[in-house]
């Protein structure tokens, strides 16, 4: 659940809307307290005013004694104003008060450092006493009216201070604040419930049936397609799965086609392995008593005698069979190899020196390019041996009027060759023996089928040498390819897998 894509849209979304809501409904509730403390200074200026002009008009009738009363009454009758007072600028005593026990007391310090300041033009807010007012500073002028009874030696006669109370402004807000979060909070639910909703429909539901048919693919029913009637993101994604799984079960029918028919010729291969088993031992014991014969007849025959010449003959025929016969045993019932570690250019040595009579009656040269610092290899000697001769004969064999082969051996990195080498040997050094003839070339139509067993385009051999060598290659954990240009020549590469060891690479 908490990894699903519903509860991260939905989580990421009641985050987003929840800070965007808070962020609001603190800005609401801060301009409409700003907007409550700015109208209590309205109106405490107004009445500062008004209180003002009612004491100068006691004054300027002689009614001074009334004063106490008026300030009284005027407490009595608002239930925010909470305090008049008049202090003398100088001292900052009372001289009279709405409260007559605070007559003769100092004013507040607040309110006489804001009158030395020069701030008392305006309301200002100040706590006393625990309690949060809206207060305003009056000076009551010394005019020449009031000179009569004050004397004109003052300026100032005193300096009036109103305090109005602010219980009704935090209550406001208080109720504002909460109603607001209410709102908010129901806000919040509501269209997080809508969010969940739409996520719901638009994603989770597509998603879900997007993964009950990739399950049904999982479990091999490759029938099993997802809908493509949405026109949005989940429709494209749709017709992109359902063409990618077409592709899939195409492939997989071609793998299939491919896995039987390989299954059904190993099978053949297998029955044939045992038949041409059975029929070279049943054919190599006869030969060899036949051979035995013809030599004993051989050896009694004159030197000078007629017949000598077709004893030899069938002799040589003899050896002809025989070693067709080997062939035949040799891929039916391979000999397992026997790894040990050799030079590989000591055994293509060997191999060359049986080659170079052949080659030298044909007018083909051979220019073998071997390294000398190479690396020994785990190998059957004799098998590889064989391989070298076999891919050998072959290069000679095409080239009847003559050519030349080129061998090398040369240590390569797994990424620099081709992807069926890289995918068949897991290594990341191969070396690679290259075979380079200028011969006439194998057609394109021909290379497909040119390890299959007893597939051969020639009139002599049984079509077994190259199928051999493949599968002493791969017994070798290595790959053997062939490339070729029609009246240009073949290249075949066998490619063995290395593994460094010990600040050396070994096979």
């Amino acid at each position: 659940m908490f990894n699903s894509v519903k509860f991260k849209i939905t989580i990421t979304a009641f985050f987003i809307i929840s800070v965007i809501m808070v962020l609001s409904t603190l800005r609401d509730i801060n301009q409409t307290e700003q907007k409550l403390l700015n109208a209590q200074k309205e109106k405490a200026v107004l009445l500062s005013e008004r209180i003002t002009h009612g004491i100068m008009v006691l004054m300027l009738k002689n009614r001074w004694q009334d004063l106490q009363t008026f300030m009284e009454s005027l407490i009595k009758d608002s239930k925010e104003l909470k305090g008049i007072r008049i202090f003398l600028p100088e001292n900052g005593t009372i001289v009279a008060s709405s409260e007559p026990k605070e007559i003769g007391r100092e004013i507040y310090k607040k309110d006489v450092e804001i009158f030395k300041n020069g701030e008392y033009q305006k309301a200002f807010l100040v706590e006393k006493e625990g309690q949060w007012y809206t207060s305003k500073l009056t000076v009551i002028q010394n005019q020449p009216i009031c000179h009569r009874c004050h004397g004109s030696d003052k300026e100032v006669l005193g300096v009036l201070g109103i305090d109005i109370s602010l219980n009704s402004v935090y209550q406001t807000s208080g109720a504002f604040k909460k109603e607001h979060f209410m709102d908010a909070l129901i806000g919040f639910l509501l269209m997080g419930s809508g969010i969940m909703l739409v996520v719901g429909i638009l994603i989770e539901r597509p998603v879900r049936k997007m993964i009950r048919t990739i399950r049904k693919i999982e479990n091999g029913d490759l029938s099993a397609r997802m809908e493509e009637n949405k026109k949005d993101e989940f429709g494209l994604m749709a017709k992109s799965f359902n063409s990618m799984v077409e592709s899939l079960e195409s492939a997989n029918k071609e793998i299939e086609q491919f896995h039987m028919e390989q299954i059904q010729r190993a099978a053949r291969l297998a029955s044939l392995g045992e038949i041409i088993s059975g029929i070279a031992h049943e054919i190599k014991n006869p030969l060899t008593g036949i051979s035995c014969a013809v030599q004993l007849i051989q050896s009694e025959m004159k030197a000078d005698d007629d017949k000598k010449e077709i004893t030899a003959e069938i002799l040589l025929q003899i050896k002809r069979l025989d070693r067709i016969v080997k062939d035949l045993l040799n891929y039916a019932k391979p000999k397992p190899p026997q790894f040990l570690p050799n030079r590989i250019e000591g055994i293509l040595e060997k191999a060359l020196f049986f080659v170079y009579p052949e080659a030298k009656g044909h007018d083909i040269s051979i220019d073998p390019r071997i390294d000398n610092d190479l690396p020994e290899v785990m190998m059957d000697p004799d098998q590889m041996q064989q391989v070298f001769l076999n891919l050998m004969i072959n290069a000679i064999q095409a080239m009847p009027s003559g050519g030349r082969l080129a061998i090398s051996i040369s240590i390569a990195d797994s990424q620099t060759v081709g992807e069926k080498i890289k995918g068949q040997i897991l290594s990341n050094k191969i070396m690679l023996i290259r075979f380079q003839d200028t011969g006439e070339g194998i057609e394109q139509e021909h290379l497909e089928n040119i390890f299959d067993p007893f597939y051969t385009r020639k009139t002599k051999g049984t079509g077994l040498g190259l199928s051999i060598s493949q599968r002493i290659v791969h017994e070798h954990g290595g790959e053997i390819t062939v490339e070729s240009t029609p009246g240009k020549g073949t290249v075949f590469t066998i490619s063995l897998p290395l593994i460094e060891t010990g600040g050396r690479v070994q096979e």
